[in-house]
């Protein structure tokens, strides 16, 4: 089965277990409540005999103890006779040292019968740990029968067949299983036959415990007590206490935690179940006890509240985040009432904001929120991109609020309210209000940084840095992070141009927030992101920043050499200026290994290396103050994971970029995208030793040309890799040394790369000791990153982005699955990310187009045919059962309206209707 949505105490995944029939005739099955889940689910069975396939669908699920029922349609067996377990709660069939079979799916195995004894029948409850789903008030059974993964729901069966307990949990550092007593299961299918799903159960949001006599008497249990209850219950060992009373509950204040329950509604009570029985008959009434509290009886009456009603039944979804009320669940795990609103997902509006999982919102826009009903009506007053204040806590440490400032997000995902319907089984989904605009933003105008006078041409740098903060809300482009943040340099202040790097901005899909002075917090909008080079240019509304002092960056002309002294002038995290003089060490080619999935990484370029650099980003600058290089943050993969290491790249790299952004955002008659014609050669590069060159047949006629041209140099320019699928795939090959570019003898990057702005280079290469001049065509490059993306069945799909074709040789022809979201059907019938699907059933799929065209003809709740090969070209056929009720097909793409400024439009496409 797989949990559709993060609620209450589960997250998404896809999982297995066992159940068993229990009611042939009405198709119902049992299974554990943490099999059958609080929240949205879909589920699946198959029958161990024939492997037949069959949809199940969630009936009840007990708000506290370990069993649920799921029911599916007898009539979809064909080649069985369907069987049910009969279920026991003779106490003469449960005993200690009754031999038992552990009848189940276990570790996945399909069929496993374990052995086992029973041992004690009154230990406690399995605690799980807290924030996660756990049972009270019940005894369970235990016997040691190394129950693992997958047996969750497994019949507990006696010799002569019958079911006596429900297999729930087991220990993880010893044999012990343990088994639900079967008592108020069989009450529940009682009311489930009948056809009652409102099945009445009652609370007093009070925790007991089973407390030995040894353990009662250390209480002050009176003597007289003890000896009627002894002789009520000559076979009991111990009475109930109360352990845990929940923050404004029905017994909040009336009952205390170490009271001894001595009756109950005039009966003399010592165990779970008559106590229950009370409680589940009595909903809306109170019930009398008298209690032992210390060595006085005292008679007290509390009501009974409905346990559904603080068992959640509805969720909303905002900014791909989940939010449903604090459970009852919660509520025991960390001693706070069942009330609030609870983030069972933060996803990515939340998520950017600080918002971790098992938060508590209290206030949005500094208005309480003490409920999902207000939070939507406060969410419903606000505008996408809007950024407004969140107090909130989490449920680890109550005693701690925090403030964040969260960026209302509206347009990157839904606003939507779940709510369960119980006789279907489904949570059906109601389209809350949509988005009243965009934000308004204001101007402001502040102060920048002041410096010391010894700081030098710090002083005039600074009011040309500012900061950057990307936010992601989907991973694309092997991109798998959500937030990144960095520092940028203005380079027009009256055009509002901004360059960073792509560390920073990786991708085109996200919202750019650019911070001025410590003060000011504006959006931006990306306008160029290199292909080969790390960096971007972006762009600000100037208008925002009122009378605010920001100054463009000047450019050196002069390119930095090693031993030069340089500025490093650069802005920390927390704003604040670094001045440091200090001298080039090394100009060299670095090389950043292949990512697994591939992403962008800069390459043939030499990067500037200082002595004791900053680790942070900013500029190199001479003594004017004349910008000479970008000092920025480079991505660097490894077995371990990614990080990030710092070095300068020169500005002559970045100059003709901005100059062509400027002259276009200058023309009031260009429109965005602009169309900058920007040229690369497809083959990445590296350097090879002259006396490693020889051996490959390098002459030495070629060895004095490459000497002459740079005394400093001995380098050869080797083709690394070629980018698949351009047209110079046909021309070069991997080994070709690169000799010289229109006629000129090349010895290190820039001598090729500054040609590129042309539509053709003649290359002289050598190729197996032979000299060879070839005309190779220059690759227009792309302004931005990929700019569609479509989602279907939990998946999101895209075309193969730069980095791939540049990583494979031979790229598959189809689109590429970027992610594969966690409790998915994509994820449940095992589609894999970073493969391509070629096809499906049977429909040929090249492009994005065709996906939307394929998909859209599969109706909700069938099964679709895949053919998929992955990264080392193996070929996989899947099917994947749609369900387009809580997995729909939509698709992201930025308008191709010129007047909408190349916003983001995200757009759901319908599928075929059922037949």
């Amino acid at each position: 089965m797989i949990v559709v949505r993060a609620f209450d105490t589960d997250s998404q995944k896809s999982s297995q277990a066992s159940g068993f029939v229990v009611d042939k005739k009405r198709g119902i099955i049992l299974s554990n409540r943490h099999v059958v889940h609080p929240g949205p689910i879909l589920a699946e069975g198959i029958f161990n005999q024939s492997k037949e396939e069959i949809k199940l669908v969630p009936i009840y699920r007990d708000p506290v103890h370990d069993f649920g029922f799921f029911q599916f349609n007898p009539e979809d067996i064909k080649y069985m006779d369907i069987v049910e377990i009969p279920l026991v709660v003779d106490p003469e069939k449960v005993r200690v040292g009754v031999d038992v079979r552990v009848v189940g799916n276990d570790s996945g195995e399909r069929l496993s019968i374990l052995s086992g004894t029973l041992a004690r029948l009154d230990r406690k409850a399995p605690f799980y740990g807290a924030g996660k789903y756990n049972d009270w008030n019940t005894f369970y059974y235990q016997a040691a029968s190394m129950t693992s993964g997958g047996s969750s729901g497994s019949p507990v069966i006696n010799v002569d067949g019958e079911a006596i307990a429900l297999n729930a949990g087991g220990s993880t550092s010893a044999a012990s299983s343990f088994f639900l007593p079967l008592d108020r299961v069989v009450r529940v299918l009682e009311y489930l036959q009948n056809g009652v799903l409102q099945i009445p159960r009652g609370t007093l949001q009070t925790i007991f415990k089973y407390s030995p006599y040894d353990e009662v008497k250390r209480l002050g249990l009176l003597p007289e007590v003890e000896a009627q209850v002894r002789q009520e219950f000559p076979q009991g060992t111990g009475m109930l206490v109360v352990s845990q009373v929940l923050p404004k509950g029905p017994g909040d204040g009336i009952i205390e935690t170490g009271d001894i329950i001595v009756k109950a509604n005039g009966n003399l009570i010592t165990k779970f179940v008559p106590l229950e029985d009370i409680f589940d008959s009595s909903v809306g009434e109170t019930v009398k006890f008298s209690v032992q509290r210390g060595v006085e009886i005292k008679e007290i009456e509390i009501p009974v509240q409905d346990l559904h009603a603080i068992t959640p039944d509805r969720y909303v979804e905002v900014g791909g985040g989940i939010l449903n009320t604090v459970s009852y669940q919660m509520a025991v795990s960390y001693m706070v009432p069942a009330s609030g609103v609870f983030v069972a997902s933060a996803g990515y509006m939340l998520g950017m904001a600080g918002v971790s999982r098992k938060s508590c919102i209290m206030e949005l826009n500094n208005i309480p929120v003490p409920t999902l009903e207000k939070f939507i009506e406060v969410m419903e007053t606000l505008r996408d991109r809007e950024r407004i204040p969140l107090r909130f806590y989490h449920l680890s440490d109550i005693n701690k609020e925090r403030v964040s400032l969260v960026q209302v997000d509206r347009r990157w995902h839904g606003f939507n309210l779940a709510v369960r319907d119980v006789s279907s089984g489904l949570w059906n989904y109601t389209k809350l209000a949509p988005c009243i605009g965009p934000a308004i933003y204001e101007s402001h105008t502040a102060t920048h940084l002041a410096l010391e006078e010894n700081l030098g041409p710090g002083r005039d740098v600074i009011p040309s840095l500012i900061h950057i903060e990307f936010h992601m809300p989907f991973y694309i482009d092997g991109i798998a992070h959500s937030v990144s943040a960095g520092v940028g340099v203005v380079v027009d202040a009256e055009l509002g141009l901004v360059v960073g790097d792509r560390h920073t901005i990786p991708i085109s899909l996200g919202d750019v927030l650019l911070t001025f002075a410590n003060s000011i917090i504006i959006p931006a909008k990306i306008l160029f992101i290199h292909q080969v080079y790390n960096f971007v240019v972006l762009q600000y509304d100037v208008k925002l920043l009122g009378e605010t002092f920001v100054k463009s960056a000047v450019f050196s002309e002069r390119e930095l050499s090693q031993g030069d002294s340089v500025h490093m002038v650069c802005l920390s995290k927390a704003y604040q200026a670094l001045v440091r003089k200090t001298v080039v060490t090394n100009k060299r080619q670095f090389f950043v290994a292949e990512p697994i999935p591939p992403c962008f990484r800069s390459i043939n370029v030499e990067g500037i290396e200082l002595e004791n650099p900053l680790g942070t980003g900013g500029v190199l600058t001479d003594d004017a103050g004349h910008v000479q290089a970008l000092f920025a943050a480079h991505t660097k993969y490894s077995s371990k994971g990614k990080s990030e290491f710092f070095m300068g790249m020169p500005i002559s790299l970045i100059q003709p970029t901005v100059e062509i952004v400027k002259k276009l955002v200058s023309d009031p008659d260009v429109k965005f995208p602009l169309d900058i014609q920007a040229y690369t050669l497809e083959a990445e590069l590296t350097y090879a030793q002259v006396a490693h060159a020889r051996v490959l047949g390098l002459s030495d006629t070629w060895v004095k040309k490459i000497e002459g041209t740079h005394l400093s140099r001995r380098n050869v320019l080797i083709v690394r890799r070629v980018t698949s699928g351009t047209e110079a795939v046909s021309l070069l090959k991997e080994g070709d040394m690169v000799l010289a570019a229109d006629g000129e003898a090349t010895t290190n990057y820039m001598d090729i790369m500054k040609l590129t702005d042309k539509k053709e280079l003649e290359l002289t290469i050598m190729r197996d000791k032979k000299e060879i001049v070839l005309t190779v065509p220059s690759s227009l490059m792309r302004i931005h990153t990929s700019e569609r993306i479509v989602g279907w069945s939990g998946a999101i799909f895209q075309m193969p982005h730069k980095a791939v074709f540049q990583q494979l040789k031979n790229v598959p022809e189809g689109v590429l699955c970027s992610v594969v979201y966690e409790g998915s059907p994509a994820q449940m019938y095992h589609l894999n990310p970073l493969s391509w699907v070629t096809e499906i059933n049977g429909q040929k799929i090249v492009n994005l187009d065709d996906l939307v065209d394929a998909v859209s003809k599969i109706p909700s709740d069938t099964f679709a045919r895949i053919k998929t090969v992955n990264f080392q070209r193996f070929v996989k056929v899947i099917a994947i059962r749609t369900n387009s009720h809580y997995y729909g097909t939509w698709q992201l793409h930025r308008s191709k309206n010129v007047d909408s400024g190349g916003e983001w439009v995200l757009e759901t496409i319908e599928v075929a209707a059922a037949k």
